[in-house]
């Protein structure tokens, strides 16, 4: 613990002087039950130095990811990102949920700073384990009782956890003072390697009067007040809150409420996989015709194959064809990838933002107006949100000859590796004002679904409404057939076509 900065090992080491000098190494049932009769007091100022500890580790944690994340900001930041940011510190006062969330979406999934907030399926993480146990400890839930001394145990494990394992995430770190503002500067292994420099700015800034960092607490007075809680003390002061986090959040919500132009772009994967388009054409004339087919009632379509058959480039194609001037069929669509965008919540806000940004939802009426622009946190009540849309506000163009809207989402089961606890079966559910299943729902048949998963590696759901389409289900290697048909402008040998096909298998 010596190579902890202030004011971190303060904290860690006061907390592990009091564990040791408690003699909880090896506590059991009896051991506790003891301490809590003899002991109270210490045992009070002990369960105070962890909690203490852990929430400062957790705030500071969560605002490093956070200001990396800024610092690393593009054009593409994702709609995701965004709106958690903007509710978790701007639209309510931020709790310790409110931070793990915040260190949970700003995080590298693969970086060192992803273990204490990954959780395993169906398991709270270390973080979430803690928060649980402070709020219970805090509130008197739990309370230093023999009735309560399983939970006390827990709880303490959980402490000590975090103080001996998370609390080296910043060793060899420093929160150091540059020019006004504090930074976070990480020293790099290797002798001629340069620290990584973050600036915490503002959500940390020196005291005015002592000079020590002071930590963000949250926007008050109707966000015209900042709180800052010192991380030495804990005393508070208040500052003007525009004045520092406009900055911040403004483009934030600039940039939420002017659509999906920024968010998701996915025109160069589109643009990718229209070169490698070849071959497909059967596929993609009989999905054109059930497109554009309004008196087909069977309004769902999986398209499913091994990896590397070509369900991405047959997809941008549909997009590109339903979206021409001969078709005109609107598409909202995504393709599931790497980072935020890789989870059915993010890509609800990608569908509807992007709808907005075509005008295809009819806006005029002002609580579903208010609404998509400040769209819901929930995820059941984003669906809902989508349901409503699609079933009341769909608004068909008089370009639109066929009065039809196909959604296309590609890549179901990389979504679900992202978050394996979201199912496309959600978006076809209905639920109630606390999240729960009331039902089954199904969009009308003028809206087509497009889905596509690799096969073996997702479960699609038995949907009402699914039409049956048997070559892209499953999608096959090129036949002879659809090379001829790519290659006919060359006038290919039978051998030629014959090792076209060859080369195309997968192993």
């Amino acid at each position: 613990m010596k190579n902890l900065p202030k004011p971190i090992s303060n904290y860690v080491i006061r907390f592990i002087e009091q564990f040791n000098s408690l003699e909880i190494g090896t506590s059991d049932k009896s051991r506790m039950s003891d301490l809590i009769i003899s002991k109270k007091s210490q045992l009070n100022n002990l369960l105070m130095s962890g909690l203490g500890a852990s929430t400062l580790i957790l705030r500071l944690g969560a605002v490093i990811n956070l200001s990396k994340k800024l610092e690393q900001g593009s054009d593409d930041e994702d709609a995701l990102l965004m709106k958690q940011i903007i509710d978790n510190l701007r639209e309510i006062l931020p709790s310790d949920t409110n931070w793990k969330t915040i260190w949970e979406i700003t995080c590298d999934s693969e970086s060192k700073w992803a273990n204490c907030v990954n959780r395993e399926k169906g398991k709270p993480s270390l973080m979430e384990k803690f928060i649980t146990f402070r709020n219970k400890y805090v509130h008197e839930i739990i309370s230093l009782k023999i009735a309560d001394v399983n939970k006390i145990i827990k709880g303490i494990d959980i402490l000590n956890k975090i103080c001996l394992e998370v609390s080296p995430l910043f060793e060899n770190c420093e929160f150091k003072e540059v020019d006004g503002e504090y930074n976070f500067i990480e020293k790099q292994k290797g002798l001629f390697s340069k620290p990584i420099n973050i600036s915490l700015y503002p959500f940390v800034q020196k005291g005015n009067d002592d000079g020590l960092p002071y930590i963000f607490q949250g926007l008050y007075d109707n966000k015209k007040t900042a709180e800052l809680i010192s991380t030495f003390h804990g005393d508070v002061q208040e500052q003007d809150g525009g004045k520092h986090y406009d900055n911040v959040f403004n483009p934030m919500i600039k940039s939420l409420k002017g659509g999906a132009g920024r968010v998701f772009n996915h025109k160069e994967i589109i643009n990718y996989y229209n070169e490698c388009f070849v071959g497909r054409e059967i596929e993609s004339d009989n999905i054109i015709k059930w497109v554009i087919d309004s008196n087909e009632s069977n309004n769902i379509l999986s398209v499913y194959s091994q990896a590397g058959m070509g369900k991405g480039a047959l997809l941008a194609n549909i997009i590109n064809r339903s979206s021409s001037q001969e078709i005109n069929v609107p598409v909202i669509y995504h393709f599931c990838h790497t980072g935020m965008a890789n989870n059915l919540h993010a890509i609800l806000y990608h569908l509807i933002l992007q709808g907005k940004k075509m005008q295809i939802w009819n806006l005029e009426n002002d609580e579903i107006s208010r609404k998509v622009n400040k769209l819901p946190a929930k995820y059941t009540e984003l669906i809902t949100l989508f349901h409503e849309l699609l079933d009341n506000y769909f608004n068909i163009t008089r370009n639109n000859n066929y009065g039809n809207l196909t959604i296309i989402i590609d890549g179901l089961d990389e979504a679900a590796v992202a978050f394996s606890d979201y199912h496309i079966k959600d978006f076809f559910l209905t639920y109630d004002d606390d999240g729960e299943i009331t039902g089954d729902w199904n969009s009308n048949s003028n809206i087509k679904w497009i889905f596509s998963y690799r096969e073996g590696f997702y479960d699609f759901p038995d949907l009402n409404n699914i039409y049956d389409l048997k070559v892209v289900q499953p999608l096959l290697g090129l036949s002879e057939d659809s090379v001829d048909s790519a290659l006919t402008l060359f006038n290919p040998s039978k051998e030629f076509i014959n090792t076209v096909i060859e080369r195309g298998k997968i192993s």
